[in-house]
């Protein structure tokens, strides 16, 4: 079994920053409330607080039920723990994943990686920010099944061609070169 957590400040960061982000930004919503009644345009710091903090939170909701920070792998199965609710455990076969999507594979590199497992009704996200994040995503796709690992190689071809017909490079092409 090889094991993949996160560093120490990413695992602080991605548990607990949310919660003085949102007591300052609460401070300030208070106060924009407050003087609101006095100027009309302080409604637009009291919305635009109001609507960062929803969508942080949400986000940071989702992260502690989707993110472990602790993933046992081999070629069989992975075993996902240490969730912010520390009793919550996954055991995932490789060959039970059906889906994977999202970061590197779907072009965009800073957002994580989802993997699904139907068979359990299970969902894991893997973020870009754990350590050997690559060598991780290599493990499991190179255990899934053929159709997976397929789907998702189809995909990250087009997103090639697409890149290549976006920046003019491929058939002949050939890069300038800056002298």
């Amino acid at each position: 079994m090889v094991t993949f957590k996160y560093s120490l400040l990413s695992k602080i960061i991605f548990r607990y920053a949310n919660i003085p982000a949102t007591i300052f930004l609460s401070l300030y919503m208070v106060s924009s409330f407050i003087y609101m009644f006095q100027k009309w345009y302080f409604v637009f710091p009291f919305l635009l607080n109001l609507i960062i903090i929803i969508t942080m939170n949400r986000f940071y909701f989702r992260s502690y039920k989707l993110f472990p920070y602790k993933i046992d792998i081999n070629n069989e199965k992975m075993i996902c723990s240490d969730y912010f609710n520390k009793s919550k455990v996954h055991e995932i076969l490789l060959s039970d994943i059906d889906l994977v999507e999202g970061g590197s594979i779907s072009g965009t590199p800073a957002k994580p990686i989802y993997i699904h497992d139907s068979n359990n009704n299970i969902i894991v996200g893997i973020s870009p920010h754990m350590k050997n994040h690559n060598k991780l995503v290599t493990i499991i796709l190179s255990n899934v099944k053929k159709e997976v690992y397929d789907d998702v190689l189809s995909v990250a071809k087009e997103i090639s061609e697409a890149n290549k017909a976006m920046f003019g490079l491929g058939k002949g092409k050939k890069k300038p070169i800056k002298k």
